[in-house]
């Protein structure tokens, strides 16, 4: 008698098939966010280099070695990309303020006043790019980053029991939200003759000493005594 020929089995077959489609899948979805990665930093370094309104779509394909078309498939248009690459960017400058570990709230804040005012001085390019495109509107998505932010060091407030009874922290967020926005537009600021964030810092504390208790009313008052004599003795200055 002949020997029985086994047949493959199909569903090893396709478990094979499924396997190799698998890898190449991958392989090519790593690919694509490389070469999304490498746009996105591209198109940052043409913003610092010629401006944001100068930056070309032609320009930006040839230095991330990709044609115009592959720009508009994934993106769009050029609003949006570059949108995207500023997004990106202000996102972890957000999350590396929320990881840095401050003890009290009110020092938080300071610190990303400071971390803000800095930031944008140092990349002016950045703030250009930003000031059209920043809005007040509270579901914009660098609104809602910048939010996030401000409402922890609020909250780390809240949970050192310095807020009076009354305070609806929520609220509190929002009018630390639009003090610290000017720090976004002031970018022109001299520092030498005026810092823009302490008339921010200023403000935060004039707020907080009136709805704080303990540690912060105490930060919040000796700063903002501090602060009115800087600002007084400036003023001096320039008349």
């Amino acid at each position: 008698m002949f020997a029985r020929t086994k047949k493959p089995r199909t569903d090893n077959i396709a478990a094979f098939i499924a396997a190799i489609a698998s890898r190449l899948m991958k392989v090519l979805t790593e690919r694509q966010y490389r070469r999304r990665e490498k746009i996105l930093a591209t198109a940052r370094d043409l913003i610092v280099k010629d401006g944001y309104e100068n930056v070309t779509m032609r320009n930006l394909a040839a230095k991330a070695n990709v044609t115009p078309k592959t720009l508009y498939h994934q993106f769009g248009n050029k609003e949006k990309l570059l949108r995207t690459a500023v997004e990106e960017r202000f996102r972890h400058t957000y999350q590396a303020l929320d990881d840095h570990d401050i003890p009290h709230g009110i020092d938080k804040l300071f610190f990303i006043v400071d971390a803000v005012a800095e930031s944008t001085r140092k990349n002016i390019q950045y703030a250009l790019a930003l000031a059209p495109i920043i809005s007040s509107r509270m579901n914009d998505p660098f609104a809602s980053i910048r939010l996030n932010t401000y409402r922890k060091a609020i909250q780390q407030i809240a949970d050192e029991g310095d807020f009076v009874e009354w305070v609806d922290l929520d609220i509190i967020t929002q009018t630390v939200y639009r003090h610290i926005n000017p720090l976004y537009v002031n970018w022109h600021s001299n520092p030498k003759t005026v810092r823009t964030e302490d008339f921010t810092k200023f403000d935060l504390c004039l707020m907080l000493s009136s709805i704080t208790r303990g540690y912060t009313q105490k930060i919040a008052s000796s700063t903002a005594n501090k602060l009115q004599k800087s600002l007084q003795a400036n003023a001096r200055r320039k008349k």
